[in-house]
């Protein structure tokens, strides 16, 4: 197994965060694998820490992502329910990625939305 660096991973994914009112957005481009799944499930984390309001996971812009990449996001969601926090995630809209998480039955085990609209409905919800 090879050492992947800081570098290397940030040019393999995008994380950018912004707000959606109080709710802090994470926007996940690029890969999300074995190597990067680590640093989205830290920036889930830290959100999740600060923010009381819940936090949504924009994973549309993703182009890429492998059983790892699935069982991160999996595992945050699991992590998030056990902790009583809120975590939604907008489905990826590249066509790969959708046919990955439709074979993994991830509408079975992770928060999906389709829109902001949902995602905000979803974590106002009782």
């Amino acid at each position: 197994m090879s050492v992947t660096s800081n570098h290397e991973i940030a040019t393999r994914v995008a994380i950018t965060r912004h707000q959606l009112g109080d709710v802090p957005v994470l926007e996940v481009g690029g890969e999300l694998d074995l190597w990067t799944a680590p640093e989205l499930c830290a920036r889930i984390e830290e959100c999740l820490e600060a923010s009381g309001q819940g936090v949504v996971v924009d994973l549309a812009p993703l182009q890429f992502c492998d059983s790892t990449g699935l069982r991160a996001l999996a595992g945050a969601a699991k992590e998030a329910r056990v902790a009583a926090n809120r975590l939604v995630m907008l489905r990826p809209s590249n066509q790969g990625v959708c046919r990955a998480f439709e074979m993994a039955g991830a509408a079975e085990f992770l928060p999906l939305v389709d829109d902001v609209d949902q995602a905000r409905k979803w974590l106002m919800a009782p």
